[in-house]
């Protein structure tokens, strides 16, 4: 069923119309389609609704306002009673009930924060926002699991590098990363580029956690890995670097991770099928991912995160539950299991892979969550993405006393970061809710052309 939403309430319209992408398939935008008219109405201390259409008629509910709300308030009630109220309207023409309800964002723990800020909770995501039991359980669980950890340390500030380079590029991937191809690659200008970014700013506040990204950042060699490594210049903080591609890991570059105070690798296998590895443009073998896990474990003291993914293309309930049991009997610290999501310039997108699930993607979910929860992790932060199988969720888990401060501290927006890197986003959070950004350039060329301009923006965006 194609919709067209219309509203007098302009500044709410994505919110709105993500509302109708929510119900995928069943809903879909489109200037041709059924008329759909979300109001909002303000009369003396009351807040009304007004949704309706020609062909499924029309609901309307009345919300009283507090005198004393601030306007920062008061745009978030406004917003919550428009997006649930459609959300209703929506399901009672699908007969579809969604697991997370009229949510929409990527932060559903933000929300439960939120609610609890002001006196509500967990039972709040159920009956005003119509999230299941079972999903405002996993949200409440993640919350109470971060205590002792969200919110320390609010003098220290995060770092974020980025290194967008690849051995090849995955078709689930929208990342702007470069193929690293011999003698034509960007990558030692960027390197050089990096370093300067890197260490354009001095250090006003203590660190709390290092976090190095991409792409592959193992994509360097031992020289360039060592080089950014030190400009970093870690002291014994959280640190993580990504060796998301196992093809790219040798005890070399652990030697120099292990000696510039790395403590935390990511090895992400995202399946343990090696047919799906093939399809989805992955250039490794699962021995590739034995080999690298057993040379982490081997250089010593690090803590090992995985990933991997659900509905991916050709797999069944009984591949991916293969996998987490693969990965739980490997024992890492950290396992992530992400949704797929079809992301605007990933190949998927561009061969319009469906990733519709009807019910599968949630039975791997399911099964994720149980069977790593019988085996010691425990959720502890989450995210959601647009065009995810079954609009669910991507879940860290963690062994006790082995969360990762970085990811609870970006998904909750809790720390200032400082992000070096094409693509890289800077934070400062100034209290009441506000926060700025500074975006670096994405491209890798258009960095590198602008990475002058980009050092003095920094500069200013840190400056007291």
């Amino acid at each position: 069923m194609i919709v067209k939403i219309e509203t007098n309430c302009e500044s709410y319209r994505n919110e709105l119309e993500e509302m109708v992408r929510a119900f995928s398939p069943y809903l879909t935008l489109g200037e041709a389609g059924i008329s759909v008219r979300a109001d909002l109405l303000i009369e003396e201390d009351m807040a009304i609704t007004d949704i309706k259409s020609p062909e499924y008629g029309k609901i309307s509910r009345e919300y009283p306002l507090d005198d004393d709300l601030s306007e920062l308030y008061l745009k978030r009630y406004l917003k919550r009673y428009l997006k649930r109220d459609l959300y209703d309207y929506f399901s009672a023409m699908t007969a579809v009930n969604l697991s997370y309800g009229s949510l929409t964002g990527i932060r559903p723990t933000k929300l439960l924060y939120e609610l609890i800020d002001e006196g509500k909770g967990r039972n709040e995501l159920v009956d005003f926002f119509r999230v299941s039991p079972s999903k405002a359980d996993l949200i409440a669980e993640i919350v109470n699991v971060q205590k002792g950890v969200i919110g320390t340390e609010t003098e220290k500030a995060d770092w974020f590098v980025n290194i967008p380079f690849c051995p090849s590029r995955c078709h689930y991937c929208s990342f702007l990363s470069e193929v690293i191809r011999p003698k034509k690659s960007n990558l030692p200008a960027y390197v050089d580029a990096l370093i300067r970014d890197i260490t354009c700013v001095p250090r006003s506040k203590p660190r709390r956690a290092i976090y190095i990204g991409g792409g592959t950042p193992t994509s360097l060699d031992e020289k360039q890995l060592d080089a950014v490594l030190s400009a970093i210049d870690a002291e014994g903080e959280e640190f993580t670097v990504e060796a998301g591609r196992p093809e790219t890991l040798t005890a070399e570059k652990l030697a120099v991770m292990r000696d510039r105070h790395v403590t935390r690798v990511s090895v992400n296998p995202q399946t343990f099928k090696q047919e799906t590895l093939d399809l989805i443009g992955r250039k490794h073998t699962v021995e590739d991912i034995y080999r690298a896990y057993r040379l982490v474990r081997d250089a010593g003291h690090f803590d090992v995160n995985m990933d991997l993914i659900t509905m991916l293309p050709g797999e069944s309930f009984e591949d991916l539950k293969r996998s987490i049991d693969i990965a739980i009997d490997l024992d890492p610290e950290n396992i992530t299991v992400h949704s797929l999501s079809i992301k605007r310039g990933s190949i998927f997108a561009e061969t319009k892979y469906d990733n519709s699930s009807d019910g599968l993607a949630e039975r791997m979910s399911d099964y994720a969550r149980e069977a790593l929860e019988k085996a010691g992790y425990r959720p502890y932060y989450m995210y959601r993405q647009k065009n995810t199988s079954g609009r669910l969720e991507n879940i860290g888990y963690a062994k006790p006393d082995k969360v990762c401060k970085y990811n609870i501290d970006i998904m909750e927006e809790t720390h200032d970061i400082y992000a070096s890197g094409a693509g890289a986003i800077s934070k400062r959070l100034f209290g009441n809710g506000r926060i700025e950004r500074l975006a670096e350039v994405k491209e890798i060329k258009g960095y590198l052309e602008r990475i002058d301009e980009m050092i003095l923006k920094k500069k200013d965006f840190f400056r007291d």
